[in-house]
């Protein structure tokens, strides 16, 4: 008999056409296949919903030997050049996760939720299927919290993104409250795009106009970007990033600035203080 921490997840093979994709998985193939167990894209691009907006997100399952190895980390440094061609503010790299997780997964990390929206792009099998034995102890609370508390420092601070780098990564904080709340209040995860519509009437209208103005300036977004900005934003090396991130990332566009008025982040900070009081 199964218990309760124990999932199948039976993943399909990538049937999509982002050449993004296509290339990693040739990369993969030809060079690097003996270092995964598995290469798996979710998000957006595992569902086929690619807008202008969308980044990369894809998780890696390492086979154990090859966690630290000098192989890993020139896959990582070759795959993070494709993903920078494709979305230059781009905000973070690979998931990762050992092939010895599968037997104590971090459900917290990436939930099972979103694996069972994801497409497997290695191997090249029908269907994948990963037997997962969840860790017993999951701290959906923990990553909540520093989230909102990173919102009050911001706060506090009068900190606000002063370029479209800095206004996505908040924006993607924004976005994925919904879905940390949810798994705190019912601990349990849940996929993103439908923690939306299971947590919206937990709020008032004032205390959800932040997401509804993040789900917007997602759906619209868009900045414009020179030949020497893209230059270097789709540099890999940590500290040319660094810089080009802080510095020469895309002005905010002006119909997008003029929706984070000063009525977002109030609105903002009042949802942040409705949830510290539930969790």
């Amino acid at each position: 008999m199964q218990s309760t921490n124990e999932h199948q997840v039976i993943i399909p093979l990538y049937d999509g056409t982002l050449p993004l994709v296509s290339r990693i998985s040739k990369l993969v193939e030809s060079k690097y296949s003996e270092v995964f167990y598995a290469v798996i894209v979710h998000g957006s691009v595992a569902t086929n919903e690619v807008i202008p907006y969308s980044d990369f997100d894809g998780l890696l399952i390492v086979k154990d030997q090859f966690v630290n190895s000098k192989a890993l980390e020139t896959f990582k440094r070759e795959s993070m050049k494709m993903m920078l061609r494709f979305d230059p503010l781009q905000h973070h790299g690979w998931f990762q996760i050992k092939e010895s997780d599968l037997g104590s997964y971090p459900e917290d990390y990436l939930p099972v939720s979103t694996l069972s929206y994801s497409k497997c792009i290695f191997p090249k099998m029908s269907n994948l299927k990963l037997d997962l034995e969840l860790r017993h102890e999951i701290d959906y609370k923990k990553a909540l919290v520093n989230m909102l508390n990173q919102f009050e420092w911001r706060s506090k601070h009068n900190w606000k993104p002063k370029n479209s780098y800095q206004l996505k990564s908040m924006l993607s904080q924004v976005m994925l409250i919904p879905c940390l709340y949810f798994s705190v209040m019912h601990n349990d995860g849940i996929f993103k795009k439908d923690s939306f519509k299971a947590v919206q009437e937990d709020f008032s209208s004032s205390e959800w106009m932040p997401i509804a103005i993040a789900t917007d300036v997602r759906q619209h977004w868009v900045y414009k970007m020179n030949g020497f900005q893209k230059l270097l934003l789709q540099q890999p090396n940590t500290l040319i990033r660094k810089i080009a991130t802080r510095f020469f990332a895309p002005k905010i566009a002006p119909q997008i600035q003029e929706k984070l008025d000063n009525t977002f982040y109030k609105n903002l900070m009042i949802m942040v203080e409705k949830i510290k009081r539930e969790v």
